[in-house]
């Protein structure tokens, strides 16, 4: 089974990927999670590994984008009920304010705007432009 949720979610990403091989437009959807957790990174002195930072920010993201209407709530628990599943964290002892300021050096930053991936669904995510101002209270909203 683990191996069968693999498989198909590198078949997913290797046809995203294909679609779009520059990162244009739908293949950013792939960036879920990372913005966040790349502060959480940063903040750990990367203690917390690549992979356990993006699990952190799929997890605020996913609350985050409930509590301001974008994501199904039943899209969010399914999310943290997998990422729990598999033995990734959901939380971090970081501030918001800290986590915006490392999050603010996150190559996917374009000027004054971060390209936020926010679930609407399972399967959907939505590419939100947010101003840089706004970051820190989303993240406060998925803490």
């Amino acid at each position: 089974p683990v191996e069968e949720l693999l498989y198909g979610a590198l078949s997913i990403k290797k046809a995203i990927v294909e679609q779009d091989e520059r990162e244009g437009g739908l293949r950013k959807i792939l960036n879920l999670g990372h913005t966040i957790g790349h502060g959480a990174e940063v903040q750990s002195h990367f203690e917390i590994s690549h992979g356990k930072g993006v699990a952190i920010g799929m997890a605020i993201v996913s609350r985050a984008g409930a509590a301001c209407g974008i994501c199904e709530c039943g899209a969010k628990d399914a999310i943290l009920d997998i990422l729990c599943k598999f033995g990734l964290p959901v939380s971090c002892a970081y501030s918001a304010e800290s986590l915006y300021r490392a999050a603010l050096s996150d190559k996917k930053r374009s000027g004054s705007m971060v390209n936020l991936i926010i679930p609407e669904r399972i399967g959907f995510c939505r590419i939100e432009p947010t101003p840089v101002e706004k970051i820190q209270s989303f993240i406060e909203a998925g803490l």
